[in-house]
């Protein structure tokens, strides 16, 4: 059985997704917060709720487990910043592993992880990579490009705000950053692939999709499966970082997320043949894999939502 945390997370469920198309016995760790409803419908799966500092808990959620697999979501990091208390209770998570016997670990982390980063959302993610290696697991580590999907809050928040601003669509100057976007439902296969494979323990693998992009060009292939057709405006970075925090001051919800700076400036790419070689399969090309951005859908109201917390 596989214990997925994170799984109410854009990621986790696709995860669990694939896991049920495939016949695995899932369990998903279901932390008390607002995104618990958010489960893939349709889907049989085991859950149970627990508090990542509840080590009794958690040791009972790890009964019958052969591999866990690690996650945090887009929907949790706020303002730059993953919560204060997840390299804890990743540690928490490592501690109950190790008490009940579980030895195998994935972990989903990011391009770029470095604890010395001056990028808040990459420096957590090289703790969180820290906290793993010192742990006597036969770990995975699995560090992602920009990961896009139907349900997920770059490709959807990009179109929400081209259809709402007029005349232009502004982005973030990058410079020669380099972007590999993957495919969720790659990453769900890449994932659950990984929990049989022996060749992977104790491996740090960078995954991405099958191209590189500057910021333009992959957010012009984002407008044009949109059917939008507006000029890209780029704007320096301070002056991006100005606009996010006049509207994280202004709306009760910022539909821009600071975490985007963090990746849209440092970039995010790998080699090219990174899945090909570790997994056997070529991976969804990013323009062929946007269709769902072409449905109809009240995208001026959904951003609406999102900011008032409703969606």
């Amino acid at each position: 059985m596989i214990l997925i945390t994170g799984a109410t997370s854009f990621v986790g469920r696709a995860v669990v997704r694939r896991a049920a198309a495939e016949q695995r016995e899932i369990r998903c760790l279901l932390c008390p917060s607002r995104h618990e409803l958010q489960l893939p419908a349709g889907v049989s799966f085991s859950s149970i709720s627990a508090s990542m500092n509840d080590l009794p808990a958690l040791r009972t959620a790890m009964q019958d487990v052969t591999a866990i697999v690690h996650l945090l979501g887009e929907e949790e990091i706020t303002h730059g910043e993953i919560p204060a208390s997840y390299i804890e209770d990743t540690a928490n998570l490592i501690s109950a592993a190790r008490e009940t016997g579980i030895t195998r670990f994935i972990c989903l982390s990011r391009l770029g992880a470095d604890r010395a980063s001056a990028y808040p959302l990459m420096r957590v993610m090289g703790e969180l990579e820290a906290t793993v290696l010192q742990a006597e697991l036969n770990y995975t580590i699995l560090q992602t490009s920009i990961v896009y999907g139907a349900e997920d809050q770059f490709t959807n928040v990009l179109t929400m705000l081209a259809k709402s601003i007029p005349i232009v669509m502004p982005i973030p100057d990058a410079g020669l950053s380099r972007f590999q976007p993957l495919w969720v439902e790659d990453l769900a296969r890449c994932i659950l692939t990984t929990t049989e494979q022996n060749k992977l323990v104790r491996r740090t693998i960078p995954l991405g999709g099958p191209e590189h992009f500057t910021l333009e060009q992959m957010v012009t292939n984002v407008l044009t499966a949109a059917g939008i057709h507006k000029r890209l405006l780029t704007l320096r970075i301070p002056m991006m970082h100005w606009a996010i925090a006049l509207a994280d001051a202004l709306l009760p919800r910022n539909p821009t997320p600071f975490w985007w700076i963090d990746l849209l400036t440092a970039g995010s790419a790998t080699d090219l043949m990174s899945i090909p070689q570790h997994y056997d399969f070529e991976p969804c090309r990013f323009a062929d894999c946007l269709s769902y951005l072409s449905r109809k859908r009240p995208w001026r109201r959904d951003l609406v939502r999102l900011v008032f917390n409703r969606l």
